[in-house]
């Protein structure tokens, strides 16, 4: 039997035969993994007959195993490069089986990860779209794939004709080739327990420089509690289980925010799928951008989004290219101007300077619009309908 690898091409759209063999690779983070939903449906109903396969995280496996658009999940996101053994060993077995023709494409949707080459090179496919050891290629698509820079304002420009916005869940549809409905994003869920509250807020984020400040927190909740007439309890905190000590910005906002406000501590109780559930019963969720801020805008709760971005979309986070777009999102917009975090591509753990200025810049009163437009939906769900996707 013949084991040596195979040349390696960029994807084209190429005809991939009957029931290929489609690999997706993802990565250890929630917010990662629901936007890739689009992508996923979207290569179901392109290749129906398909073996597709999502190399995944132990964070998500909740999610993924109820995923009716893949038919297997690999969780290995977090091992990084200590998951080639695993790939080249699931390679080995597709031979062992008698299907030497291997895999048919490859989709990196995590090529920053300097491993995800390597995690290419040991799959071995015939097709690749994203970062893989071989030449970059000649098509527009095959550029995109691999530019940098998709938080870029001129990325639209610079691909016109290809690409309609620089949304992350259009960007990884369009480099793979899939035409979907970029913005619907479908989530499974599962009944969650009765009594919970009917607001849920999502402090914490993997960047501190994604923070909105306690006070702040602490300003907002009181004026929501007070004009919406909320009783006690009325307020949950979602997000993981909580550490035994805060050692990050993250954990100490979320102690003093359970410390003063007195809201319900619901990190880490809810699988991922009752999370959803819980979400799609709330009247409102506030969130800094994160990956319960996601959970949400798939579950269609009206969802208040706190980016630290100007109009322009400048700021602590990549506003345009992350942000959900639905009627039932709103998402804020700060007084202040800073492009640091752009600078250093989002790469800066916290805020490079001294003050931080964007979110700052975003106080309570030019948040208190948006909630209330938010609470006003009543529940009203406009957005993508939530529950196991057909």
């Amino acid at each position: 039997m013949n084991t040596l690898p195979r040349l390696m091409h960029r994807f084209r759209d190429e005809d991939l035969g009957p029931r290929p063999r489609i690999v997706v690779l993802g990565a250890a983070k929630l917010g990662n993994y629901v936007v890739l939903q689009p992508l996923l449906r979207g290569l179901r109903r392109k290749y129906p007959d398909a073996l597709i396969i999502y190399v995944g995280s132990q964070r998500t496996r909740e999610l993924e195993r109820l995923n009716p658009w893949i038919d297997a999940s690999l969780p290995l996101a977090e091992q990084g490069p200590a998951a080639l053994p695993a790939l080249r060993q699931w390679r080995r077995t597709l031979r062992e089986q008698g299907r030497d023709d291997g895999v048919d494409l490859v989709i990196n949707a995590d090529g920053h990860a300097p491993h995800s080459p390597a995690w290419v090179q040991a799959l071995d496919p015939r097709f690749v779209v994203g970062a893989a050891p071989i030449p970059a290629g000649d098509h527009p698509l095959h550029a995109l794939a691999l530019d940098p820079h998709w938080a870029s304002p001129s990325l639209v420009e610079r691909y016109a004709g290809w690409i309609g916005s620089n949304s992350i869940r259009e960007l990884h549809c369009r480099v793979a080739w899939v035409d979907t409905a970029f913005e619907r994003v479908e989530l499974p869920a599962e009944p969650a327990p009765t009594g919970l509250p009917p607001v849920l807020i999502a402090v914490n984020g993997e960047r501190p420089a994604k923070l909105w400040p306690l006070e702040h927190w602490l300003a907002l909740l009181e004026r929501l509690q007070r004009e919406m007439g909320l009783p006690p309890g009325s307020i949950g905190l979602i997000g993981g289980p909580p550490p035994a000590e805060p050692r990050q910005a993250g954990d100490r906002l979320e102690r003093g925010l359970l410390a003063r406000a007195g809201v319900r501590d619901l990190r880490g109780r809810l699988s991922l799928p009752a999370l959803v559930g819980a979400l799609a019963r709330s009247r409102l969720c506030i969130a800094v951008d994160s990956g319960p801020l996601h959970l949400a805008a798939a579950a269609g709760c009206p969802t208040v989004a706190l980016f630290g971005t100007d109009a322009d979309g400048i700021g602590a986070s990549p506003r345009d290219l992350w942000a959900p777009r639905a009627d039932h999102v709103w998402v804020s917009r700060s007084r202040q101007r800073c492009g640091g975090c752009l600078q250093v591509r989002f790469e800066n753990p916290a805020c490079p300077l001294e003050h931080h200025a964007c979110m700052d810049g975003l106080p309570p009163d030019v948040v208190w619009p948006l909630v209330q437009q938010a609470w006003q939906r009543n529940g009203t769900r406009n957005g993508a309908p939530c529950g196991r996707p057909g």
